[in-house]
């Protein structure tokens, strides 16, 4: 019963730390959209799909902070569209730490 609990304990960390596949995307596409001369676009981070009551839903719009080489973030947003990722700037100066 032990071991039962642990194993379903693990399974959902590692669930909840992973990357979907339309949040690497959004990721992906503010990366590609933003200077490499003032971002470290591989520290760039989005929001997750939602997940209420653990039921985890495919999102189309993230939040994704992207750090800037002499710190802090700015924030854009990134909207699955039919042609592909719209990005665009939603906050200078903002936090690196996104809303969950």
């Amino acid at each position: 019963m032990r071991i039962a609990a642990l194993l379903v304990g693990a399974l959902l960390l590692t669930a909840c730390g992973s990357e979907g596949e339309r949040q690497a995307g959004a990721r992906v596409a503010v990366a590609e959209s933003i200077s490499a001369v003032e971002y470290e676009r591989e520290r760039t981070r989005c929001t997750g799909n939602p997940a209420p009551w653990f039921v985890e839903r495919d999102a189309d719009v993230f939040i994704c902070a992207a750090r800037l080489q002499g710190g802090g973030c700015d924030w854009y947003r990134a909207t699955l569209k039919n042609a592909g990722w719209q990005v665009e700037l939603e906050r200078r100066n903002a936090d690196c730490i996104l809303p969950s």
